[in-house]
């Protein structure tokens, strides 16, 4: 059984207080040192820090989009998350989390070519 969380009474607020906990707490430079424990196993923090950009940055799109709203990233945060997924894909991809890389033009901002490596098309907008 799976749970809704977004049904949830207060979720929108609970959720921004939650995510500016988060961007305090890795705000502060020793937030990525040393191991965190993640379900059970000890995980460098910079690996948990730069998974918590990647998803926030991908699913920050995902419901911009969906919602037919436009999502930027600065040059210094689409380079990181360039960096992450190149890193994470084949692994994500191994356990469904992507899909496969699609094709992007050379021109392709970094931002936009991590949206793809992550088996997203940056062009895609919510149909009207």
């Amino acid at each position: 059984m799976s749970k809704d969380f977004t049904a949830e009474p207060g979720f929108r607020d609970d959720y921004a207080e939650q995510i500016g906990r988060a961007v305090k707490a890795w705000s502060d430079p020793s937030a990525w040192d040393g191991d965190l424990n993640v379900m059970g196993s000890s995980t460098p923090a910079a690996d948990v820090g730069a998974m918590l950009l990647m998803e926030m940055a991908l699913h920050g799109w995902d419901v911009a989009r969906a919602t037919g709203q436009e999502y930027h990233a600065d040059d210094a945060t689409a380079a990181a998350l360039l960096s992450i997924v190149q890193a994470q894909a084949e692994l994500f991809r191994q356990y469904q989390g992507f899909a496969d890389a699609i094709e992007t033009g050379k021109d392709a901002t970094a931002f936009d070519r991590a949206l793809s490596l992550s088996g997203r098309d940056p062009a895609w907008k919510k149909p009207s």
